[in-house]
């Protein structure tokens, strides 16, 4: 009995050592991927994990671009300046972010090598009430400029800061929305003339406030006869961008 004890012991202690080697050899930081909540998605969850070379509080998503919680709660991509990661204001799930210049992460930790990596399935963003937006599909639009861009009362938004930090495009009506923090009290609707001002009352929901406010917003942009166009999108993420505000993508309302 002894004597099958310390074999057990011995293959035991080669087994460790072996693996060891190899895992120092590859250079691996083995983690769990993490799931995590989108705070300005309600339902939406991605997986993360961190490669050993990651920079402090950085992380990578399982398709291999580098995100960051920031100080308001929210999960947002990361570009490379020199040996540094710089957050972007793009919000992970509002984008395509090849499609928005943001490169992926080099590391020599690959995903497969990760234990209890979630299938296929768990590997997609899980969203509820959300849609990821596409940039441009990879086509140049560069020459396409929306009225929107040449009006003032539109582009006054870009000064509004302190009551403003974040943008998007609601899906129905499509129209351009905006509003400052997590718990907004006004949000700002684009009807094609005007911000128009929705309050959010006590529940300081903008879902809850837009949709409560569904018929009202429908009937403002008939009016106006504005039309919003999937080559807007990306132009208005650069947009946004430029302000310095968050950008939020497509925001599903359903009704």
């Amino acid at each position: 009995m002894v004597k099958k004890v310390k074999n057990k012991i011995f293959i035991s202690a080669i087994l460790a050592s072996v693996l060891t080697a190899s895992c120092s050899d590859a250079k691996l930081y083995i983690t769990e991927p993490l799931l995590v909540p989108q705070s300005p998605y309600a339902g939406m969850t991605f997986y993360v994990y961190r490669p050993y070379n990651m920079p402090k509080d950085w992380y990578v998503t399982l398709d291999g671009y580098p995100v960051h919680k920031n100080e308001d709660g929210m999960w947002v991509y990361g570009t490379s300046e020199g040996p540094n990661l710089v957050p972007t204001n793009y919000v992970v799930g509002s984008i395509v972010p090849s499609m928005a210049g943001i490169t992926k992460w080099v590391s020599d930790v690959q995903v497969s090598e990760l234990r209890r990596l979630p299938n296929a399935e768990m590997l997609e963003v899980r969203q509820k009430g959300f849609t990821r937006s596409q940039m441009s599909g990879g086509k140049n639009y560069s020459t396409y400029m929306p009225d929107w861009t040449f009006n003032p009362a539109f582009m006054a938004i870009g000064n509004w800061k302190g009551t403003v930090d974040r943008m998007g495009v609601l899906n129905n009506p499509a129209v351009p929305v905006a509003w400052n923090g997590a718990s907004p009290r006004v949000v700002y609707v684009w009807t094609g003339q005007s911000w128009h001002q929705v309050n959010t009352g006590e529940v300081r929901s903008p879902v809850k406030a837009l949709r409560r406010r569904y018929s009202e917003l429908r009937r403002l942009v008939r009016q106006s006869q504005f039309k919003w166009y999937s080559q807007d999108m990306p132009i208005l993420a650069q947009q946004a961008k430029a302000w310095g505000y968050y950008w939020l993508g497509e925001i599903q309302i359903t009704y």
